[in-house]
């Protein structure tokens, strides 16, 4: 059965169709790892978004509940060069195929998705729509208007009791279930809230703040209550974040942030401090402007090898700090792991100190 391929500038490309008889509507993005297709499709940072993966081999190894960093697929849809060599080849491609459909994730298969993936890296992110006829919308609505944080939080304050020594709080913007697991490891107690928590009547002093990662666009009117919340405890309390939560971090004491062209997505990509070089796991398509942090109490102590992204940045007084890309990897190298111990490292020096 064919499926259609529409995008905003006029360009039609005709795939074969797997997963969920329906259409899909999103901002269609890349990502180039090869390997951990599951995590990324489950990652709730892709929430809006149909998904092309760059590499070329897709379904040909089976997956199972650990891998998933939600609780479902967030992708809107999926777009493959070869995954039918799978869908119908054995277990692996037949349960696959069984997921997506459960999920309502229609998937799309042969396309050219080296020449799509230059496409948006010459245009920058399209919006896109897939279906089984070559009906283009009327409208192209944004998909980063939608709450997607709102989409993908929890929805409960729960508590995550671990070995460690640090009683923390945790803001779950779309968190990832394997970064709750890493913080959970460093934590005595681990207090995760959903984004729309009423913060102010906390009354509750935590040994530490942390913010999640998430999907959408930081400065979002949803995120505004967290912004003004960090900004408030930045005085009194550690403060720490990956992702969307180094972002909202970023804003909160002074800078802005900025769409990407294309976003970084992928367990590829080399972040470096100047004198050393880390692998990082990305999935951003929003990146703090590194002008805006001038006069504001925040340095940049990582950046991007490739194109200079911010990647990391600490209070140059306070213990603060965070990474743009995914310390817990899931799926990705492990080269970023002391994100976690620097946590630990800074809030107990922290404390140390006032005693």
């Amino acid at each position: 059965m064919d499926r259609y391929l529409m995008l905003e500038d006029g360009t039609i490309l005709r795939g074969a169709a797997y997963g969920h008889k329906g259409s899909a509507y999103g901002e269609i993005v890349f990502t180039t790892s090869m390997t951990g297709y599951m995590e990324s499709l489950t990652d709730p940072s892709y929430r809006g978004q149909i998904l092309i993966f760059a590499f070329p081999t897709i379904a040909n190894y089976s997956f199972n509940q650990d891998q998933m960093e939600s609780g479902e697929i967030q992708v809107e849809a999926l777009v493959t060069k070869d995954a039918h060599s799978f869908l119908g080849a054995g277990k692996p491609g037949e349960e696959f195929e069984k997921y997506l459909s459960e999920s309502g994730v229609p998937g799309i298969d042969g396309i050219d998705t080296r020449s799509l993936v230059k496409k948006i890296r010459e245009k920058g992110v399209l919006k896109a729509w897939i279906s089984d006829r070559p009906d283009f919308p009327k409208d192209w609505p944004d998909p980063m208007e939608r709450n997607l944080v709102g989409e993908t939080s929890t929805s409960d304050h729960y508590t995550v009791k671990g070995d460690g020594e640090l009683d923390i709080l945790f803001i779950d913007l779309g968190a990832k279930r394997s970064l709750v697991r890493k913080m959970g490891e460093i934590a005595s107690s681990l207090d995760v809230v959903p984004y729309n928590f009423d913060l102010s009547k906390i009354d509750k002093h935590y040994d530490a703040i942390f913010l999640s990662n998430g999907p959408g666009d930081p400065s979002h009117e949803s995120l505004g209550s967290v912004t003004e919340f960090v900004a408030m405890k930045v005085e009194d309390t550690p403060i720490y974040g990956v992702c969307l939560g180094h972002q909202i971090i970023s804003i909160a004491l002074g800078g802005r942030t900025e769409k990407m062209r294309f976003g970084h997505r992928g367990s590829n990509h080399a972040v470096t401090d100047g004198q050393r070089i880390w692998i990082t796991t990305h999935n951003h398509g929003y990146a703090v402007n590194q002008q805006s942090l001038s006069g504001t109490p925040l340095k940049i102590t990582q950046w991007d090898i490739n194109d200079g992204t911010v990647e990391m940045v600490e209070h140059s007084e306070k213990p603060v700090f965070s990474v743009q890309y995914h310390p817990e990897a899931s799926p990705g190298p492990h080269d970023a792991e002391w994100f976690f111990d620097k946590i630990k490292e800074r809030t107990v020096e922290y404390y140390a100190k006032k005693a």
